[in-house]
């Protein structure tokens, strides 16, 4: 459905530089990245108000790049939803109709059918200053999505939403995917808020494509060190990849089998995600595969649901360990413990020396 093809954009002394995604129909798609690494040079560049410098911006097989926005037919809720608050709420979602002349009979079917589903049938005599931080969110989506759009851009809307209402809008946007097909491009730096909207994700460093993919796959085996900081992963050590096969990590132990790695011989970072390492008893029978380090916990911290702890091997290795609370009470862990952790070879993997880890 939508496919952005080498698209270059710039923005004042900035530069967005070969991004290529393509966005399937009823999918969402979310693009992350630290602040300022092009997320919203990017969705202008697709919406229309940034120039593109060279690539293209396909829709359905159109070649929307060099179409003003208004022929391009997106809906688009930016971050501060850019709502007129001396309007009300109808006079705000029928705007864009109206002002095109769009006969009533042809927009409201659609735009009641939006109001039920979002549940803002109440509102639509207020005026937009009276409305709550939730209620102004629902609105926007609601006018964007009212002409009907072939895709719609979300700029980081919930930002600014406590934690509550946010999952209350993922669930919207959800039922709204599946009630319409909607398709989205949405912008976030919000983690959680990818995983749970999107399907696949794009993550922009310092304005170039980082990695892209599905988002279990680019979750599981970031493609650099600065993917892999950005997506929260603190377990990196340096490591030499073996011409024998294996990895070499000293902070690690030595020696380690990894499986599936395919990188050649060389520098590289071995890597294990907080959540994979295993904690263990000294009583405990090895198992295949596993490496198992021997130390002490410096830091254990109940977090209601799960607990995140900071272990220091014998070997000079500092890893972070999440589990669930089940799991911490299961082995008592208090702070100063000594402890045994297992590192999974289906677990570790290998990043490319490419980038510094810190």
């Amino acid at each position: 459905m939508l496919e952005i093809e080498d698209l270059t954009a710039q923005a004042g002394g900035f530069r967005l530089g070969g991004v290529s995604l393509a966005v399937a129909e009823g999918e969402c798609h979310a693009v992350l990245g630290p602040s300022g690494s092009g997320k919203s040079t990017l969705l202008n560049a697709v919406l229309g108000t940034l120039p593109v410098v060279s690539g293209r911006v396909l829709l359905f097989g159109e070649d929307l790049t060099r179409l003003p926005i208004e022929r391009r037919h997106l809906g688009y809720v930016p971050q501060h939803l850019g709502l007129f608050p001396h309007l009300t709420v109808l006079d705000n979602l029928t705007y864009s109709a109206r002002a095109r002349r769009v006969p009533e009979a042809e927009y409201r079917p659609l735009l009641d059918r939006l109001t039920e589903i979002t549940g803002i049938g109440a509102l639509l005599d207020r005026r937009i200053a009276t409305l709550s931080g939730g209620e102004r969110q629902r609105v926007a989506l609601v006018r964007a999505l009212a002409a009907n759009p072939r895709l719609v851009l979300l700029d980081e809307p919930f930002t600014a939403l406590n934690e509550s209402l946010r999952r209350e809008l993922w669930w919207l946007v959800k039922d709204l995917q599946r009630e319409r097909g909607l398709t989205v491009l949405m912008v976030t730096h919000d983690l959680t808020e990818a995983h749970f909207l999107a399907e696949r994700i794009t993550v922009l460093i310092d304005g170039r494509q980082a990695q892209s993919g599905d988002k279990h796959a680019v979750y599981r085996r970031p493609a650099n060190t600065a993917v892999a900081r950005f997506l929260g992963l603190k377990n990196l050590f340096p490591a030499r990849v073996l011409e024998a096969g294996g990895v070499d990590c000293p902070l690690l132990g030595g020696r380690i089998g990894v499986t599936g790695s395919t990188l050649p011989a060389g520098e590289a970072w071995l890597a294990i995600r907080a959540e994979h390492v295993a904690l263990r008893t000294p009583a405990d029978p090895p198992r295949e595969g596993e490496t198992r380090l021997n130390g002490r916990f410096e830091a254990v911290l109940d977090l209601g649901e799960s607990a995140l702890l900071r272990f220091r091997a014998a070997t000079g290795a500092v890893l972070e360990v999440r589990c669930g609370s089940r799991v911490l009470r299961k082995y008592r862990l208090q702070p100063g413990d000594a402890g045994v952790v297992g590192l999974p070879a289906n677990d570790l993997f290998v990043i490319p020396a490419t980038t510094p880890a810190a």
